[in-house]
């Protein structure tokens, strides 16, 4: 069972990234304006630099692939600042555990990617879990308060396209990785990342102005909270790969797939010990359809990897 430990520690570590994602937007955006935390994905940015700085000094001959690869690599770097926005701007307007079980859609776009752009095809079970993850998705999306139910439109068409930005991004890294070092890869990624944050930080007044804002009220907390945050995520990749060594890749990915469940169990047990990092809502009427739509998209998960 040394594999399942692995495999669950990944999940875990992501889940309170996405905490901490939460905590930074309720502390440092504007509440009165929507779509004012953009500032906050140049902080993200940095740390890119900072990476790719600390790649470089210890892995040799990062410049030494070709020039589409460096191109296609940037891009995923700049696809990845794409893709946090909108995740920044969804948790301006939607509790993180709405927010998180989005990412589920992330292999199903890799599927339907890999069916248009690669030739491969797609059989029933992968169809009938894409389908059932789609439908937990839509549950989780409908607006389950007292009143008039309604799908939330705006939070259903950011996700949408940031897991479609995410598996685009997985799709060009290791179709580049597959010829190149892993490490040389994620080099010219976080580079891409940085030097896209830079772009946004000299062009884009609106994000300058924020990320200003950002800086003077807490730049070094968001700055630390921003490093704790990359490094849990990368100690979760590592974690991840562990349990991939000493155990069916499909089985991993399934056990991975229990990140929203967990995220909804840290969000319930801080609201009740720590309300000034995260709040849930939680009444039954709330938490009962998001219970039903992360049951409907465990099982569509293990149907798409089983």
């Amino acid at each position: 069972m040394q594999w399942f430990l692995y495999a669950i520690g990944a999940p875990l570590l992501w889940a309170i990234v996405n905490i901490a994602d939460q905590y930074l937007i309720a502390k440092y955006s504007d509440k009165e304006k929507e779509r004012s935390s953009g500032g906050l994905v140049i902080f993200s940015s940095l740390i890119g630099l900072v990476i790719a700085l600390g790649i470089f000094i210890f892995v040799p001959d990062v410049f030494n692939i070709p020039m589409n690869d460096k191109l296609l690599l940037l891009l995923t770097g700049a696809l990845t600042v794409a893709w946090i926005v909108l995740y920044l701007f969804t948790l301006e307007i939607e509790e993180v555990s709405k927010v998180v079980p989005w990412f589920l859609t992330v292999p199903v776009f890799g599927y339907i990617l890999g069916y248009l752009f690669l030739g491969e095809t797609l059989n029933s079970e992968q169809i009938t879990g894409s389908i059932m993850i789609f439908i937990g998705l839509i549950v989780i999306s409908i607006n389950w308060s007292k009143g008039a139910k309604s799908l939330r439109k705006k939070p259903l068409l950011y996700m949408l396209f940031a897991s479609l930005f995410v598996a685009t991004s997985g799709v060009i890294f290791k179709y580049v990785t597959v010829e190149n070092n892993f490490w040389v890869s994620s080099f010219w990624e976080y580079l891409g990342l940085g030097f896209t944050g830079i772009l946004i930080f000299l062009f884009m007044a609106k994000q300058r102005k924020e990320f200003m804002h950002m800086n003077k009220k807490g730049g070094v907390k968001i700055f630390v909270v921003n490093i704790f945050s990359e490094f849990m995520s990368i100690a979760g990749n590592l974690l991840t790969n562990f349990a991939l060594l000493l155990a069916p890749v499909a089985l991993v990915y399934v056990v991975g797939s229990f990140q929203p469940a967990i995220l909804l169990i840290l969000t319930i047990l801080g609201t009740y010990l720590f309300p000034h990092i995260v709040k849930e809502d939680m009444s039954w009427q709330i938490l009962y359809p998001k219970i039903v739509a992360l049951v409907i998209m465990a099982i569509g998960s293990a149907i798409l990897f089983l």
